[in-house]
């Protein structure tokens, strides 16, 4: 789907600056009518400097500044902004293919800088989106700072759909599970347009990625559709390939996942990038993988009604008690005496360990101690366990490792890291950084789905002391809720029932 943007500029020879406001994979149409010839200067880009009135020319890493010089004639010139085929810089990346509706290469763009010439000229930005209805969702509360990081991960959602698959960002452009499981969350908590997320599924189903946790990621990811969706037809040719991703290639005789690394496609990741681990100890069997089989291994019982798999879930749990607990607190192997923050939300989210006051104190004690990536399962971890105080807090912050210091810093869609100065490399269009899209309505508000197509729903609000509003699109329409001086209301379609 393309949006067309348009901007007129008058031209009097100087530098003069476009601002679309909001960034957006697009191409751009240039149409000048000049008063004599001249040898312009035309340049695009997605970071601004600090004063907000020009293009940074050497943003860094995969932040995009693209320029190019063109004689113009007097009177009236057309031309499209020439922008070089995409070509990942990772040899062995299959990256997804530009939908045909682009026309030509598309790029991220937020602003035009022009210099040169003299009259006037019509700039038409054309925005590619996958199809997205803004209306479809909605939140807003009492906190202007919540408001914006909603509104921030809602554009998010929609701005890095332009591919119709959920991609990693603009440096590599392809899936990846750890990715997508929150990518597709954020996204169902903004739209119910399904095509997107199911093409996902089945482009990662062939085309699998190196991070063990991640693959153990993708029953989540078809169990998280089909709650979202109520859509089965796509079930029977997931399940087929689904058991290959709880890694028994790697499985111990005990049940645990062993052999990090052993396996050359293979590498538990823990987090990303690696400074971002809380020191981390890492050894040939790791608490934090083996939470994501049990988790892995839970939802595959709920998707086959296999009560083997429970078992199983049951065995890796009593394991990681028996041989990674030291002192009443997970550690991070078996020879380890080290918790990192990860080890200690990964124990909540995996149901390993109960929420002792213990526990709770580490993971307030280490505030952001992770990646935007990671940073999910914290808040997640932190609503559901009485810390929302905490939870919000982090949300909130305006530290270096914050939302807010992404909006600081000028990026309209997520970041890949907190800040440049964490990865140098990194992008400013990575959907797995929008965190608020789906932690908002899902853990703020507490509306999930517990049946597929929202047949049945959950809304168990965190006590946040908010007035709010969402609107949380289904397949059947969307749900109202409403907290208000502590009173919850909840208008439901029918076909919707909460329990």
């Amino acid at each position: 789907m393309i949006h067309c943007t348009k901007k007129q500029i008058v031209l009097d020879g100087r530098p003069v600056l476009a601002d679309f406001g909001l960034d957006a994979f697009a191409n751009l149409d240039v149409e000048l009518e000049l008063s004599a010839p001249a040898e312009m200067e035309f340049s695009i880009g997605e970071v601004l400097r600090a004063d907000g009135k020009s293009l940074k020319r050497r943003p860094g890493g995969w932040r995009i500044f693209r320029s190019m010089t063109k004689k113009c004639p007097a009177g009236r010139t057309k031309f499209r902004f020439p922008i070089t085929p995409h070509k990942s810089p990772y040899e062995f990346t299959v990256s997804v293919p530009l939908p045909a509706a682009a026309e030509t290469e598309v790029s991220p763009v937020r602003s035009v800088e022009l210099s040169g010439g003299k009259g006037r000229a019509t700039l038409t930005r054309r925005e590619l989106f996958h199809d997205f209805d803004d209306n479809e969702s909605a939140f807003e509360c009492s906190d202007d700072n919540i408001n914006r990081l909603w509104e921030f991960g809602k554009y998010t959602m929609k701005a890095t759909s332009a591919l119709g698959i959920f991609i990693d960002g603009e440096r590599e452009r392809k899936p990846y599970e750890g990715d997508a499981y929150w990518n597709q969350l954020g996204w169902f908590c903004s739209s119910t347009r399904r095509a997107i997320a199911r093409d996902t599924i089945d482009w990662l189903g062939k085309r699998p990625t190196w991070p063990t946790e991640w693959r153990l990621l993708a029953p989540l990811l078809v169990r998280d559709y089909l709650l979202y969706t109520g859509d089965r037809a796509p079930l029977p040719r997931w399940l087929a390939w689904l058991p290959s991703r709880l890694l028994p290639e790697i499985t111990h005789s005990d049940g645990l996942l062993c052999g990090n690394g052993r396996i050359e496609e293979l590498r538990d990741i823990v987090d990303w990038p690696p400074d971002e681990q809380d020191h981390y100890e890492m050894g040939k069997v790791n608490f934090v993988p083996n939470a994501y089989l049990a988790r892995a291994l839970d939802t595959m019982a709920d998707l086959t009604g296999d009560a083997s798999y429970t078992v199983r879930a049951e065995n890796v749990r009593a394991r990681l008690r028996k041989t990674m607990f030291r002192g009443g607190l997970p550690v991070d192997n078996p020879e380890s005496a080290h918790t990192a923050l990860h080890t200690a939300v990964f124990s909540l989210w995996a149901d390993v360990a109960p929420a002792t006051e213990k526990l709770k104190k580490l993971i307030r004690s280490r505030g952001m101690a992770c990646s935007v990536y990671a940073a999910h399962f914290l808040l997640e971890a932190c609503f559901a366990n009485g810390m929302t105080d905490h939870a919000l807090a982090l949300l909130k912050s305006t530290g270096l490792r914050s939302w807010n210091n992404m909006l600081a810093k000028g990026a309209t869609m997520a970041m890949e890291a907190w800040d440049d100065s964490f990865k140098p490399n990194q992008d400013w269009n990575h959907p797995w950084g929008a965190a608020p899209a789906s932690i908002i309505p899902r853990c703020l508000c507490g509306l999930r789905p517990v049946a597929p197509g929202f047949a049945r729903f959950v809304c168990d609000p965190a006590p946040a002391g908010l007035d709010w509003k969402l609107r949380q699109p289904t397949p059947q329409g969307p749900i109202e809720a409403e907290m208000r001086k502590g009173e919850l209301k909840i208008r439901a379609p029918e076909g919707c029932r909460r329990v």
